[in-house]
């Protein structure tokens, strides 16, 4: 698609820079398609006199010097030479104070925009301007190019009466306040536009300027088309090796951040956690929620300061990496310790206050089960911890296949930590990765350059979860306890619902249009690709790769099954509702949890469907040769959905191929516990109800329907590593308590290779079916196995909506599961 298209509407104007005519530091200033846009955007609005908010696709806005040269010289704004740049980022002063045209051969000091037309200036605190470059030829020119770091310091109206265009980074500290005034100082000196600039849809920025500004965000087709275009132009400084601009080297990485976003983002979650932690990290939760409840209860100003601390504490325990004295050594003064310390003083101010002082006994009860988690905290075992998930698991991991990674931590204080941790700790490990391991904290991940993984050290803190939809790698992997469940679900939801909130605006059409231009499609709305467990199951991550549908090929089971230890967290009494905050409203009863506010499809020949709202379904158009994807809160009549149905069937087929044709080792080890419990069944003679009073003995608390499943063998695992073992112990399986761990990380490996398998099955078998063939893929090389070894017609439909029923309950086991066959 050529970008001209695009250029020839009145939303995006043909903007005045182009990537290869400018110069930074005397060499070529290269930049992605995508700036190119964002500049016919600021060029179109300030010539409208609009404001407008940029969600870029990246996490963090760049370029924006080249934004405020765009300013200077693209729009036809009459008497207004200045533009006025808010950046927390000074780089951006110092790249613009480089540029010069390469219509100057070769571009030198003198020929620089910043020494001839466009003179710099710092606003200061009173409004004035502090020169930093001069016009060489005519000093006495006002400056053009107005620079601050802070929303306090803003032009005074002398000044303000030159400018044409704010720009403003969303990496500026503001408030109500400082935003106020900002527009009032706008509308006094009739500036035509500002331009927002932010990589956080969920930002409390964005939610202020719905209905005052423009807002864009980018539709993936249309990000696909546009980064398709810069790779079919044959640019050649993205993958130049030799030194380049400062730039350009930006432009490197963005650009190749940007193919991870339209390749694909994937985000796998791996619990973590195991005996004694668990039980102490849910104990803690668990009395802190009381305690919130409490706090809403007597509305007392002091219990919300409370509940902060609390909060604050447990959270420093959640997002650990490190032994706990390494962690503290590198916090300085916000140790644990010293927060535990803050706490325990902060029980006697609550009990001095009259209003809050019913409160105290429950506060108190938090602390105690804070200080008893930092007590055993250094004594469980590492591979219980996020801190042997991560190098047990993933950082060897990684180093097995040559892959790089880059772990993100909390803070700063903790991404030195964790370097002194590896460093000193597992010295051997740090040396063999060497540049493939990066470590960073939620800021500096931001402009960091992409590597094959990313690991997340937990459900993110609020104002960073963002970085949800982070592109530095097409592989996520979230490290979370179970108690951080609720806020992973919640942070997923804000960020599709301010994606949603957007699609929701006036300029959402005018999106829609440039989309249709560029790609004959409408516009669609960005999600966030998490494979994100329910409350209570387990899951874990892997660094293979998923195995690759798009392109037909097969890739050997070896790179999907890794020999690591997994660790699953005994999940059987983690509560989700203290922490749910979807709008979907569940309850609990002895046939599974209950879901309000569901959708009820009705096809044709007598067959339905339950779905959620924000479930992904597969259609396929009139016309079209392939799948297009969408919410089932945006089916209509008539649409036309291709399903794959997950039957036992199906699933007994994959696991019998993977027998006959994989790991006979790894098959025994899994089948190990159904052979001895089916032998020891049939010796005792025990039905049902003798298998359920054992299960109790054990100390287990199911319902009949997980003892009945247990009790037939119809499953091929249980959630937790405590039932697996309650049911060894029960019947004395001997040979599964004796190779306890391997039978277990069998069971999971088995568990891994079979959904990824099923994934594989499923988007091939679909994607055929759009074009209306069904050709003998291969999913896998090694053991062969390839869509013919499948009945495939047997699960896959093509279903014609007919009706739909919304705001119906569902039981969970039934949504997504054809009715009516």
């Amino acid at each position: 698609m050529p970008l001209s298209e695009l250029f020839d509407t009145p939303a995006v104007k043909s903007p005045f820079i182009l990537s290869g005519n400018l110069a930074d530091e005397e060499r070529l200033a290269h930049f992605p398609a995508t700036t190119r846009v964002h500049a016919g955007l600021l060029n179109a609005m300030v010539e409208r006199g609009q404001d407008l908010v940029i969600v870029t696709p990246s996490d963090r806005a760049e370029f924006l010097h080249l934004h405020a040269l765009e300013a200077l010289f693209g729009p036809k704004v009459d008497g207004r030479n200045a533009v006025f740049l808010l950046s927390s980022n000074t780089e951006f002063r110092e790249r613009f104070r480089q540029l010069a045209p390469m219509s100057m051969r070769p571009p030198h000091d003198k020929s620089r925009y910043a020494r001839e037309e466009t003179p710099i200036a710092n606003v200061t605190k009173d409004g004035s301007l502090a020169t930093v470059t001069k016009n060489l030829n005519h000093p006495d020119k006002p400056a053009r190019f107005l620079f601050s770091y802070t929303s306090t310091r803003i032009p005074s109206d002398d000044v303000g009466d030159r400018v044409r265009c704010v720009i403003y980074d969303d990496s500026v500290k503001y408030d109500e306040e400082r935003l106020l005034r900002l527009w009032k100082w706008k509308q006094r000196n009739d500036v035509p536009a500002i331009v927002y600039f932010t990589s956080n849809p969920t930002s409390d920025l964005v939610e202020k300027l719905h209905g005052r500004a423009f807002l864009w965000t980018w539709p993936p087709r249309l990000l696909s088309a546009v980064v398709e275009s810069d790779r079919d132009s044959g640019h050649e400084w993205i993958g130049a090796d030799e030194e380049v601009s400062p730039t350009t080297h930006c432009a490197q990485v963005v650009a190749r951040r940007e193919q991870n976003r339209v390749s694909g983002l994937s985000i796998d979650v791996h619990t973590c956690g195991d005996g004694e932690l668990l039980t102490a990290l849910k104990r803690a939760n668990d009395r802190r929620a009381r305690f919130e409840y409490l706090a809403r209860e007597l509305d007392a100003n002091i219990l919300k300061r409370g509940q902060q601390l609390v909060r604050y504490t447990l959270g420093s325990f959640r997002e650990l990496l490190t032994p706990l004295d390494v962690a503290d050594f590198h916090a300085r003064r916000t140790t644990i310790s010293s927060r535990l310390a803050q706490l325990d003083r902060f029980a006697d101010r609550i009990a001095s206050d009259p209003e809050a002082n019913p409160a105290t006994g429950t506060f108190r009860d938090v602390v105690s089960a804070l200080e008893e988690l930092e007590e055993l905290w250094d004594d469980v075992p590492a591979s219980d911890k996020k801190q042997g998930v991560l190098v047990d698991n993933l950082l060897y991991g990684a180093l097995d296949r040559g892959d790089s990674i880059s772990v993100v931590t909390a803070t700063e204080s903790q991404q030195q930590a964790l370097k002194t941790f590896l460093q000193s700790e597992h010295a051997a490990l740090y040396r063999d990765l060497g540049d493939d391991l990066s470590i960073h904290d939620t800021h500096s991940i931001r402009s960091a350059d992409p590597t094959d993984h990313i690991v997340l050290y937990g459900a993110l803190r609020w104002g960073d979860r963002d970085l949800l939809r982070t592109d530095v790698a097409t592989d996520v992997i979230v490290m979370a306890y179970p108690i951080e469940m609720g806020l992973l679900h919640s942070q997923v939801d804000a960020l599709e619902d301010s994606f949603e909130s957007i699609a929701d605006t006036t300029f959402w059409n005018v999106i829609d249009n440039l989309t249709r231009i560029a790609t004959d499609e409408p516009a669609d709305v960005e999600r966030v690709n998490i494979d994100l467990p329910e409350y209570e199951e387990p899951s874990t991550s892997d660094l293979g790769e998923d195995i690759s549908v798009d392109e037909a090929e097969g890739e050997d089971l070896g790179e999907i099954v890794r020999g690591y230890e997994t660790d699953y967290e005994d999940s059987e009494d983690f509560g989700p509702t203290e922490y749910e905050t979807s709008t979907t409203q569940q309850t609990t009863t002895s046939g599974g949890r209950t879901e309000t506010d569901c959708l009820d499809i009705h096809f044709d020949d007598g067959l339905s469907m339950y779905l959620r709202k924000d479930t992904e379904v597969c259609t396929v158009r009139e016309g079209h040769d392939k799948l297009f994807q969408k919410n089932a809160s945006r089916l209509k009549e008539h649409d036309v959905v291709v399903h794959l149905e997950d039957t036992n069937e199906m699933r007994d087929q994959l696991y019998a191929l993977i027998r006959e044709r994989g790991d006979v080792g790894l098959y025994y080890y899994a089948n190990l516990w159904k052979v001895n419990l089916e032998a020891a069944l049939e010796k005792t003679g025990d039905d049902l109800d003798d298998f359920v009073k054992k299960m109790e003995q054990q100390g287990l608390n199911k319902n009949r329907g997980t003892y009945e499943r247990w009790y037939e063998m119809e499953v091929h695992r249980t959630r937790s590593k405590k039932s697996f073992w309650a049911i060894a112990d029960a019947y004395d399986l001997d040979s599964v308590k004796e190779n306890f761990s391997q039978v277990w990380n069998a069971v999971q490996e088995m568990e891994t290779i079979y959904s990824r398998l099923k994934k594989a099955l499923r988007q091939t078998a679909l994607r055929s079916a759009a074009d209306g063939t069904l050709d003998d893929v291969m999913l896998s090389e090694s053991p062969d196995i390839r869509l013919s070894d499948f009945e495939i017609g047997k699960y896959l439909f093509r279903l014609n909506v007919q009706s739909i029923e919304e705001g119906v309950e569902a039981k969970s086991s039934q949504i997504g599961r054809l009715r009516g066959l």
